[in-house]
């Protein structure tokens, strides 16, 4: 016959069965809380190199913002204005390097690059003027492609600053293959030596004549292609000693 149960022999509510000890409520929660923790910090950190991955992606190989210094391409580029750069258009040129990794194509003649300068190794930028194949020469102001002049029509007088005309510089609309630009220049510059563009190089020229180390430099001369580090496309930023120049903000460069 069984005798009742003995109040002593209760399980207590710390432990299982078994014998084993068992695992409060509280317990349970914080437990869960602190994975939930983790697994949200885990989370943010794989969005946050996914970021960092994709910027670096983007910045060695798709685009990249570069900072115009000097006068050498005025009036289409003033000193201060900040460019967007295609790195994508004619090859992989990689962070550190003074040539592109690959190249898959060249320029068009108009086109404005950003090129590693074969003189010192200087980011430059510069309008393209020839392609390989291309005659270039110059005859006073005049540039002469394949025997043809590149047409120049006299806009005005440059202007400097907040207004200030400079009457001994004068602005051109010119034009070279499909490209529409304008040039500035104060003087008839000594003519260079013609050259016929060998293939895979092209020849270039600052939009200011007369303040640009370019193609005229025997030091630079033609250029080959895998120097090009990307085509200049559109002005996002523009500021110089006036302040902020709204209205060439946003514009795609010609």
């Amino acid at each position: 016959m069984s005798s009742p149960a003995d109040p002593a022999q209760k399980i207590s509510p710390s432990a299982s069965p078994s014998g084993a000890p068992s695992t409060s409520p509280s317990t349970r929660n914080l437990n869960e809380l602190d994975a939930s923790r983790w697994e949200r910090l885990a989370a943010n950190l794989k969005t946050i190199g996914g970021a960092v991955l994709l910027a670096l992606v983007i910045r060695t190989a798709l685009f990249e913002a570069f900072e115009i210094e000097g006068p050498s391409m005025e009036p289409t580029l003033l000193n201060g204005d900040r460019v967007v750069v295609s790195k994508f258009s004619y090859g992989l040129f990689l962070p550190l390097r003074d040539q592109a990794e690959l190249s898959w194509g060249g320029p068009q003649v108009g086109n404005v690059v950003i090129i590693k300068s074969p003189a010192d190794g200087v980011d430059i930028v510069k309008r393209v003027i020839g392609v390989g194949g291309d005659f270039i020469e110059m005859r006073g102001d005049r540039v002469y492609r394949n025997g043809q002049p590149l047409p120049l029509a006299d806009v005005g007088p440059c202007v400097a600053g907040v207004g200030q005309l400079q009457p001994d510089c004068r602005v051109y609309e010119s034009k070279v293959g499909d490209h529409d630009f304008l040039l500035s220049t104060a003087r008839v510059m000594p003519e260079p030596m013609p050259i016929h563009v060998p293939e895979g190089h092209i020849y270039v020229l600052g939009d200011h004549r007369d303040h640009s180390n370019d193609s005229r430099n025997p030091m630079v001369g033609a250029i080959p292609i895998n120097r090009i580090k990307g085509r200049a496309l559109a002005i996002y930023w523009s500021s110089g000693p006036e302040g902020l120049r709204w209205p060439r903000m946003f514009h795609a460069i010609r």
